[in-house]
């Protein structure tokens, strides 16, 4: 009855990680989305593509994050499940250290952008926006450099398998951060005064949840420091997660950089309005599962298998993703048009829907990335996405000089097409299932199909979507109910 008690404890939680998590992730953000139209129609398209400019100059800025958020992630999990806490505050407070190093870091990156924007001008920007990028940038810096300080606070929470609370806090910090920007707006000021709020809201928010953390852990001394041991174990791993994060910063940047040297700001605008739709659906779905992580990193550790968590977890993306998406993309039209209204509408409907595909097939690296982190693999992942790196890159160019700026995005999607089912036979075969090749390719079929289906909309639609079904139907019997599987799963060394 106790073993029976502690399943049902363990599965109850691992529900509140996902439905906290999600909406977390997903609940803040979509208010920003839904203000959108209103900051675009009262800041105007161009000052508005400056903000995002600015945005995304701070995250590429991330490039110096040092993965510190993943590795407290990874290494309080993994002490925890060895009951050390003395080993959870060493790594907690060798990451505060660093932390801090990090925001001294990326404030000085942020005064030589500012220098670089304003006398080298690689955007060609106005003048008048030239003074207002520079500024914000420096502010962005800070702001940047305090939000990594939040997300070891939060990653603590997360290492702990506690995403409720964890969620909580991220939530009550973003609603504030968004009520002063919004509020801001309202008030008629520029974006230099949007950065200046948001700067003091976070640092006020960032002080108080370390105080919450060590009004939760009472062994956690919060004492910045760190030595060689330390060092070493925590960049072990946080320096194939850093790699990750630039390369992943690369290629979710450089289309933003290219858009608004080439097209302008205000087009720019509704190129990350439609970038920002997907990211939000992925992130959706990351949140609802990112507990996978800190729980693949126990299993690890105790030398269990996880081929039917990896199976369950990576079927529940697959269903949502194919209703989320498909939904969007039938009925989408209509609610994109009321809510951002006919221009902005006529001017991002397009590359909304190339997005959407994008993010259709994208969906399915999310259980992946995490197994693989999870089980000590992030070398083999690092270098995986560093080659997907450089050939989502490649088609991005080849589609931009085909069709233009829109092609930017569409070289995103055919990326992502291209590249998905290899990573799905990767975790397959040094993970889960000897049968590798064959069982990658039926994870991936089914959503692929269903995208195909409702990209050419024709009487063969209706066919794709069957034999979609059919495959859906049979890896449900083969992999999650247990019947007709095979046994050939793997316990992870």
């Amino acid at each position: 009855m106790k073993i029976l008690d502690l399943r049902k404890n363990l599965k109850r939680q691992e529900f509140k990680n996902s439905v906290w998590n999600v909406v977390d992730v997903i609940l803040l953000p979509l208010l920003m989305l839904i203000v959108t139209p209103y900051l675009i129609h009262k800041l105007g398209a161009a000052q508005y593509g400056i903000w995002m400019l600015v945005n995304s100059i701070m995250v590429s800025i991330g490039i110096v994050n040092f993965g510190l958020g993943d590795a407290a992630i990874k290494f309080v999990s993994k002490y925890k499940a060895l009951e050390s806490n003395k080993d959870i505050g060493r790594i907690v407070n060798a990451g505060l250290l660093l932390a801090l190093l990090l925001l001294v870091v990326v404030f000085f990156i942020g005064i030589l952008a500012a220098f670089i924007i304003q006398i080298a001008n690689p955007f060609h920007l106005q003048k008048f926006f030239l003074h207002i990028a520079s500024v914000s940038v420096v502010l962005g810096a800070v702001l940047f450099g305090l939000k990594q300080l939040e997300q070891l606070a939060l990653s603590i929470f997360r290492g702990f398998e506690r995403y409720d609370i964890s969620s909580i806090i991220s939530m009550s910090s973003k609603f504030l951060l968004l009520v002063t920007q919004v509020t801001i707006v309202y008030l008629g000021f520029s974006i230099i005064q949007i950065f200046i709020g948001s700067v003091i809201i976070t640092s006020i928010a960032v002080i108080l949840e370390f105080l919450f953390v060590k009004f939760r852990n009472k062994y956690i001394s919060f004492i910045p420091k760190i030595n060689k041991h330390t060092l070493n174990e925590i960049f072990s791993f946080s320096t194939w997660s850093w790699i990750q994060s630039i390369l992943s910063i690369l290629v979710s940047q450089v289309d933003k950089f290219v858009v608004i040297t080439l097209a302008g700001p205000a087009f720019l605008a509704y190129y990350s309005l439609a970038s920002t739709i997907g990211s939000q659906i992925h992130a959706f779905f990351t949140a609802a599962v990112s507990w996978v992580f800190p729980k693949v990193s126990s299993k690890t550790e105790r030398k269990e298998d996880i081929s039917s968590l990896y199976n369950k977890m990576q079927f529940f993306v697959i269903i949502g993703g194919i209703i989320v998406i498909s939904v969007l993309l039938l009925f989408g039209n209509i609610l994109f048009k009321s809510w951002l209204g006919p221009e902005t509408y006529k001017n991002s409907i397009l590359l909304i829907r190339i997005f959407l595909f994008y993010i259709f097939v994208n969906l399915l690296s999310i259980i992946p990335h995490f197994t693989l982190l999870g089980a000590n693999r992030i070398r083999i992942y690092t270098f995986f996405v560093f080659i997907s790196v450089i050939f989502t890159i490649g088609f991005m160019v080849l589609s931009y000089y085909l069709i233009g700026v829109v092609g930017l995005a569409y070289g995103k999607m055919f990326a992502a097409v291209f590249f998905i089912p290899i990573l799905l036979m990767l975790v397959n075969y040094l993970l889960l299932e000897r049968n590798w090749l064959i069982n990658g390719i039926l994870l991936y079929m089914p959503t692929f199909l269903f995208a195909l289906a409702l990209y050419i909309m024709n009487s063969f639609s209706f066919l794709i979507v069957f034999v979609a079904l059919a495959l859906l139907f049979y890896n449900y019997i083969t992999k999650i109910s247990g019947r007709l599987k095979p046994n050939n799963s793997r316990v992870v060394k």
